[in-house]
């Protein structure tokens, strides 16, 4: 209220009083400093109030509010009252204990209004009650703070206006179920958009200072008593503790703002790198993204090392094959990790020195050109990558997901194409989903594991601080720091929920027709095959019989072996009724075939179905998807060898996909006996990497000046040459490869020869070379002679060991390969 006139100064008289317009902004500051950090803490926490650090991030948030926007510009606020002519003695002052009261009112109330909003329910009506409630005890603490802080006045009595005492309650309430209510509701939608949160923000601190100074308006100030000097600098250090508090709340703001700008140049830069991401759906299809608005990901290094110039690092590369079945099978690598991150460490710490190891747990052979294979290491990251996923996601390796079966190319766009960005042009975008390569060439690659989430997986993931989105909400933010065009992205995503989907949804018993269809690649590197464009795993195939053929079904497919399919077509239509020993239920049968080789043909390019022979013998695929069932599918096929030029464009239902990739895929349905052979050979190839070390620098040094010995003595008796160690540049150089990429894969251990302890067990003592991973299949044999000397002989190593170890079996695509080259080529290309 503002009293024009002189003010009599007096005790018990009513002092006119009126606003600094200075303070009232500086009061609203402070305020907007608080309300800012909390929503910042507020779209950066977890969502579920299942731990100890939700709740504590609850209490974060209840405190800047609390504290910084609703405390701090009470008192700055209460500071823009002047009362009579402005002299000290007769100004506000305040009673320590209310005050104190104050500081803790609203941080309750709000901590009990974010809890109540933070509540999982799956009742629409009573989470909008539960927003409600937030809304009024957020409105309720500022009433209360204020109200509290005034009664704690010692040298007034105030009196206020009932209107304005109404006006201002209506004002706190009704402003926190706004900006709160929009918060909560749109917080998905705007994890990338600051401005919004900004303005939530400004918003909020707009309510709480209009319900303060709203409530001053019309108040009538009695003077009880006069100001010490004391009271004086008690008012002072209120002011100062309340200004400190908010510059502090500022200095948070800007650093977060700041740590925002960085991390967005960090993310953009990654999108040069080859990277390995997450890409976890929830029930509904929405996306895990963190609280800035991105995949979780990490780096697995800068560039993929090629030994040719011709090399690619894609679906066609035997290391992608291998992280693939990996991923199908974790539990095969997954106690290997750690040693894995050890040894990474290991080898770039002692990059420089003689890092090779002594000992292995795996294995008795130390090869010096697997050692130095760069493809070792780029596995070791990935694994590494995946494990600090895991980790940071709160799961176990196992349950990280599977790896996508495409590679994504990013960082294609440059910093002239922003306005290009959200526009692509439709062939590119037929070319992204059929697979093929993108006209421009990226920077950068990512991979993603992916898995379909449960709802209680995605409460854990809210409570760990995680977000869902849609792609509208988040793909333009996921499409900036990956620097791929946004339609890019959406088909990506498109393609990955659709991946997921077929591979949990796969159940084809019974016998089908297929169509395998070759097709070389240029420059000799093998073939590509034709798949079905939604499901990749499967051929072209139409369905023939629900259960396994029977001998006589068997028998009258064995009459179309090698026959074209006119020539097919021909027979089983039999028009001129050349075959008089067919019987009625024959020619059912062979109308069914027909229907099938019909249904192939509209599947396929005509010049292929033209030319495909038809394989009598058939094969056998499993599939089992997400269930324990292994299904076995009855497999007769057509087969051709196509020319390299052939355009899928016309078809838009097959796609091509290395044959390498494609055999590969067939070893990863659920139960496989390949996973437990991937599993060994994974050991056996690892087991000397991932070796222990002597710490004895004397005794290692024995040691392998004893081997170097025993070695050469041995191949001397055998003819055979001294071994040289081998001068491949790669070995030198590897070591500090990537290095800028490493301290995200690693911990930080010691060096790898002091990784054992000199005081070690007495086993490890007297089996310093470990043992050999073997299955049920492995056969060992064991000969007591030995050319080693005594010393050696010491360390358990007198013993030769020869295994002999089971082999993976072919695939059906195998099958299918092996028959179209010997039998079934196209004499036109002169095989």
């Amino acid at each position: 209220m503002s009293m024009h006139g002189s003010a009599k100064v007096g005790l018990n008289i009513v002092q006119p009083s009126h606003f600094d317009a200075g303070i009232v902004a500086a009061s609203y500051f402070a305020s907007l400093c608080g309300c800012l950090l909390t929503i910042e803490m507020l779209n950066r926490r977890g969502t579920a109030l299942g731990n100890v650090r939700s709740w504590l991030e609850t209490l974060g948030c209840a405190t800047s509010m609390g504290l910084v926007g609703i405390w701090c510009m009470h008192f700055i606020g209460n500071r823009a009252i002047i009362l009579g002519a402005g002299e000290a003695h007769i100004q506000l002052v305040y009673n320590a204990g209310y005050t104190t009261l104050s500081v803790f009112l609203p941080i309750i109330g709000l901590t009990i209004a974010f809890s109540a909003a933070e509540l999982p329910t799956k009742s629409a009506a009573l989470h909008w009650s539960l927003l409600v409630c937030t809304g009024v005890f957020a409105g309720l603490s500022i009433v209360g703070m204020h109200y509290i802080g005034n009664f704690g006045i010692t040298n007034y009595t105030l009196q206020y206006a009932s209107r304005f005492l109404a006006a201002s309650i209506i004002i706190a309430i009704g402003d926190c179920m706004l900006v709160l209510i929009l918060l909560y509701t749109l917080r998905e939608k705007w994890i990338s958009s600051w401005w919004k949160r900004l303005l939530c923000a400004m918003l909020l601190a707009g309510g709480v200072c209009a319900m303060h100074f709203t409530a001053s308006t019309g108040c009538v100030y009695t003077l009880q008593e006069y100001n010490g000097p004391g009271a004086i600098n008690s008012r002072n250090a209120q002011v100062a503790v309340a200004g400190a508090l908010c510059a502090a709340a500022a200095v948070i703001v800007i650093g977060v703002l700041v740590f925002t700008r960085y991390r967005t140049h960090v993310l953009k830069t990654r999108s040069q790198k080859i990277m390995l991401a997450c890409a976890m759906f929830d029930p509904d299809g929405r996306i895990l993204v963190t609280t800035e608005g991105v995949m979780p990901a990490r780096e697995i290094t800068d560039k993929y090392q090629h030994r040719t110039f011709s090399e690619e690092f894609d679906t066609s590369h035997p290391v992608f094959q291998w992280i693939f079945r990996v991923t199908r099978n974790w539990a095969g690598v997954t106690e290997l990790i750690p040693r894995m991150k050890t040894h990474l460490a290991a080898v770039r710490n002692d990059s420089e020195s003689d890092s090779r190891p002594t000992s292995s747990a795996s294995s008795a052979v130390y090869d010096p050109e697997t050692y130095s294979d760069y493809s070792i290491v780029f596995r070791e990251r990935f694994c590494a990558a995946a494990a600090g996923l895991a980790a940071a996601l709160h799961l176990p390796v196992e349950q990280i997901g599977v790896l996508y079966d495409r590679i994504v190319e990013t960082g294609t766009l440059n910093p002239e194409d922003k306005v290009k960005r959200s526009t692509l042009q439709m062939d590119k975008l037929e070319d992204i989903e059929s697979a093929r390569s993108v006209p421009h060439f990226g920077k950068g690659q990512l991979m993603f594991l992916t898995r379909r989430l449960t709802y209680e997986d995605r409460d854990k993931l809210f409570n760990a601080g995680y977000k869902f989105g849609s792609v509208q909400q988040i793909g333009r933010n996921i499409a900036e720091t990956m620097q791929i065009p946004l339609p890019a992205l959406e088909l990506h995503l498109e393609n990955l929920n659709r991946f997921l989907e077929m591979s949990s949804s796969v159940d084809k018993p019974g016998t089908w027709l297929n169509f395998f269809g070759l097709i070389p690649r240029p420059n000799g590197k093998g073939f590509d095959v034709g798949v079905k464009q939604g499901n990749q795993d499967q051929l072209p195939d139409a369905p023939l019989l629900l259960e396994e053929p029977e001998q006589w079904q068997a028998e009258f497919l064995e009459r179309l072996d090698g026959l074209k399919t006119r020539s097919c077509i021909a027979f089983l239509e039999d028009r001129n009724h050349a075959d008089l020993q067919r019987s009625p239920q024959e020619q059912d049968f062979a109308n069914r075939i027909l229907g099938a080789i019909v249904q192939l043909g509209h599947q396929v390019p005509p010049d292929w179905f033209r030319e495909a022979r038809f394989l009598a013998r058939p094969v056998f695929a499993h599939y089992s998807g997400q269930s324990t069932k292994i299904g076995v599918s009855w497999i007769y096929a057509f087969c051709v060898i196509t020319d390299m030029h052939t355009s899928l464009e016309t078809c838009h239902d097959i796609t091509k996909i290395p044959l390498a990739f494609f055999s590969a895929r067939q070893r990863c349905y659920k139960g496989s006996p390949d996973h437990a052979i991937l599993a060994r050979d994974i050991h056996q190839e690892f087991g000397p990497l991932l070796a222990r070390r002597v710490h004895n620098q004397r005794l290692g040094h024995r040691v392998r000046k004893t081997l170097r010995e025993s070695f050469a003595k041995a191949n001397q008796k055998h003819g055979k040459p001294e071994a040289r160690k081998p001068t491949d540049s790669r070995s030198d150089s590897f070591g500090n490869s990537d290095g800028s990429s490493m301290h995200e894969l690693v911990d930080r251990p010691r060096k790898m020869s002091a990784i054992v302890n000199d005081k070690g067990s007495e086993p490890d003592r007297d089996n310093l070379w470990g043992g050999i991973l073997v299955n049920s299949e492995t056969v060992v044999k064991s000969d007591s002679r030995s050319d080693y000397t005594n010393e050696v002989k010491g360390l358990g190593l007198g013993m030769k060991v020869a295994v002999g170890t089971a082999k993976q079996e072919d695939t059906f695509v195998d099958e299918l390969m092996e028959a179209t080259r010997s039998r079934f080529l196209p004499p036109k290309l002169g095989y």
